[in-house]
């Protein structure tokens, strides 16, 4: 993840320096907690509360040209109401029709829950016959799941055919706290539908932009 701003609209985001075992490795951009009052990486199922973003590299092993990077004290963005970024999910799809699109690789995700997000198509299938162009948004008016099939059924504005292999950003909508970090602790991914200690609040570009939902220090 990276700073965006504060949710007020300041651009400049402060960081404050929290302890951290000499050993513990956290990369710029992890999302971070405290743990016995040391700052630790979340975990990727992070529903506990949150400190914020690592505002440095700490590697957890000696570097002589950065001795913090064993040291016992870590910069990190903790304003409750700092906003970040990262990239929006991307998923393929298996095809749809003029006012749907279809996927098989979400997880059960319950009824509804990206209702009043979007859909951007990102890349077409070397085959497709999707006449939209890349780029194009289409707003998520419902959303079903199918167990029979495992298929996740997105309705969305009238356009142009989704063909098999099409891939889609998918913006959640806004106040969607739901799915995974990614391996690097860094990245919303949609492979879970536990209740996950940030949310999203909203999209620019092709990010998603989003805040604690449960954090450490309030």
């Amino acid at each position: 993840m990276r700073v965006y701003q504060n949710l007020d609209g300041g651009p400049i985001v402060a960081s404050r320096e929290y302890d951290i075992a000499a050993a513990t490795a956290v990369k710029p951009g992890q999302v971070v907690c405290v743990t016995e009052g040391l700052v630790v990486p979340a975990v990727a199922a992070q529903t506990g509360a949150i400190l914020g973003m690592a505002a440095e590299a700490h590697p957890g092993t000696a570097d002589v040209l950065n001795p913090r990077a064993n040291g016992t004290r870590i910069l990190v963005y903790d304003n409750p109401k700092t906003l970040f970024r990262c990239a929006a999910p991307i998923m393929a799809a298996t095809g749809g029709t003029a006012t749907t699109v279809t996927m098989t690789t979400l997880a059960a995700f319950s009824a509804d829950d990206f209702n009043g997000g979007w859909l951007m198509l990102v890349e077409k299938a070397a085959d497709s016959t999707n006449t939209d162009a890349v780029g194009t948004m289409k707003r998520i008016t419902d959303y079903a799941y199918n167990a029979t099939g495992t298929v996740s059924t997105f309705t969305v504005g009238a356009g142009a055919t989704a063909a098999a292999g099409d891939k889609y950003a998918i913006f959640p909508p806004f106040g969607f706290a739901k799915g995974n970090l990614d391996a690097n602790i860094a990245t919303l991914v949609l492979t879970a539908t536990a209740a996950l200690a940030l949310e999203v609040v909203g999209r620019e570009g092709t990010d998603i932009v989003m805040m604690a939902k449960t954090h450490a220090l309030n």
